[in-house]
């Protein structure tokens, strides 16, 4: 993959790419944490120690949103979509910087 740094010199370079990103990733990036936050709240509805492990481990609610599907959907839904939408994203940017410098 490419390099932080190659990626935030190329969008330096181009300022509307670098007010999108700076959009999308903080679309995905609220979509992750108030994910998270709902997470949260079943976790420590469901056990104490659930709770404590979703609070404390980073993305440690993605496992806990799989294994409780039924219950705990909408927070699930909320992360993956969040996370997807930085993935996708970076993936893009690579790609756009990849072929302006080849």
């Amino acid at each position: 993959m490419l390099g932080s740094q190659a990626l935030l010199t190329w969008l330096s370079h181009h300022e509307y790419m670098m007010m999108l990103a700076i959009l999308v990733v903080s679309i995905g990036g609220t979509l992750v944490f108030v994910g998270n936050l709902f997470a949260i709240m079943y976790a420590f509805g469901q056990n104490i120690w659930w709770g404590i492990g979703v609070l404390i481990v980073p993305l440690f609610s993605v496992v806990y949103c799989a294994r409780n599907w039924d219950r705990a959907a909408y927070p699930g839904k909320m992360i993956l979509v969040g996370l997807a939408i930085i993935g996708l994203f970076y993936l893009f940017l690579s790609i756009m910087v990849m072929t302006e410098t080849a």
